[in-house]
């Protein structure tokens, strides 16, 4: 019996130890496994994504958005070609102009000038001006005579003058004919400059904000065509004959052409860059600017639309104020922003700050919003 007993007291001893040993071991794996169950349940993995549409507009979303960036090229408006035809028959010089870059609605001069926009080599466009005796002034419909000096009171002598009228998106494309026109306009020295307007009675509404030499009109040249660089939008110029009876063809010497660019008046030759990114929301953009009036003030906006096509403003940038050399820079932010749409917007700066006065609201410079290419999720449209 007692053999039995200390037997059984072994048997027990063991079996204690055993189940001890079990539940140790038992317990050190929990230990060892449960800190990363515990993490991986309550920190579950950031995504970041960026989706693009089809129609080419660039959004973020997830935990945390991937930024979007995207950067519009400023250059002067408004821009384009004015095609002229003379009329032999009834003494009439027929306008057609196919323009962009204006003021919705606005009404501006339009003046055939003696003189030259800068040559090749300057700034496109920029006028200088010279005095010369001029050509027999004409009346137009609706206008009063031409006078023998600009608007801007320099010995530039005016030789026929005009006015014409944008539409609601900024194009010039309805025709204007100026009667009374002896002969045709010579190509030597002439040039069209289009006034801010919409009169001539203070000094903004005289700032010439486009200028273009005359030049014999040629169907096949690029001036038939006219792209502006840099701005991410063509200006196509007016393809339409302008047909009469008596009138010429421009083989014959009657039709001529001005490509219309910058001018030499203040803010006239400015240009800039927009740089924009997009993350979490939030639309910051950066704005920088050179070729503007010393200490000047501007207002800027992003625009709907493009720059051919100019719609309502849907983020206000606050105001560009230049320095002393005419350079300035503008960084602002805009919340609750969810995409940027590849050319479905358009960075402009405007003449001054009262925009009430269209004199003041006249476009100096444009650029369509494209999206930088080689995203990691976003890609802009060639």
């Amino acid at each position: 019996m007692l053999k039995l007993s200390r037997h059984k007291s072994v048997i027990l001893k063991v079996t204690a130890i055993s189940v001890t040993l079990c539940m140790l071991i038992l317990t050190t794996v929990f230990l060892a496994f449960s800190p990363f169950a515990r993490a991986s349940s309550s920190h579950p993995a950031a995504t970041a994504t960026g989706t693009a549409l089809a129609t080419g507009t660039a959004t973020t979303s997830g935990a945390t958005s991937a930024v979007v960036a995207a950067h519009a090229y400023m250059q002067h408006t408004p821009n384009g070609a004015i095609r002229m035809t003379y009329n032999a028959g009834s003494k009439t010089l027929s306008l057609n102009p196919s323009m962009n870059g204006f003021a919705p609605n606005s009404t501006h001069p339009v003046q055939i000038e003696q003189g030259n926009c800068r040559a090749a080599g300057a700034a496109q466009g920029a006028a200088t001006t010279t005095a010369s005796t001029p050509l027999a002034t004409a009346t137009t419909a609706g206008t009063a005579s031409a006078t023998k000096t600009s608007p801007t009171g320099t010995a530039t002598a005016t030789t026929y003058s005009t006015t014409l009228t944008s539409d609601a998106t900024g194009h010039i494309r309805g025709n204007a004919t100026i009667n009374n026109v002896s002969a045709p306009p010579s190509t030597s020295n002439l040039r069209v400059r289009i006034y801010n307007g919409p009169g001539l009675q203070n000094a903004a509404q005289k700032v010439a904000i486009a200028c273009g030499n005359i030049k014999q009109y040629n169907p096949n040249s690029n001036a038939a065509t006219p792209t502006s660089t840099g701005t991410g939008f063509t200006n196509s110029a007016a393809t339409s004959t302008v047909t009469a009876t008596g009138t010429a063809t421009g083989a014959s010497g009657n039709t001529f052409v001005a490509m219309m660019g910058p001018t030499d008046s203040p803010n006239e030759q400015a240009s800039g860059t927009t740089q924009l990114s997009l993350a979490n929301g939030t639309l910051t953009v950066q704005m920088n600017v050179h070729g503007l009036a010393p200490n000047s003030t501007h207002s800027a906006h992003i625009h709907t639309g493009n720059c051919q096509n100019i719609g309502n403003v849907v983020y206000n940038l606050g105001t560009l104020t230049a320095d002393a050399q005419g350079n300035a820079s503008l960084n602002t932010t805009v919340k609750n922003v969810t995409s940027i749409p590849d050319n479905g917007l358009a960075a402009q700066v405007h003449y001054g700050t009262s925009l009430n006065d269209p004199g003041q609201y006249n476009p100096i410079m444009c650029g369509n919003v494209r999206l930088n290419k080689n995203q990691p999720s976003a890609t802009s449209t060639p």
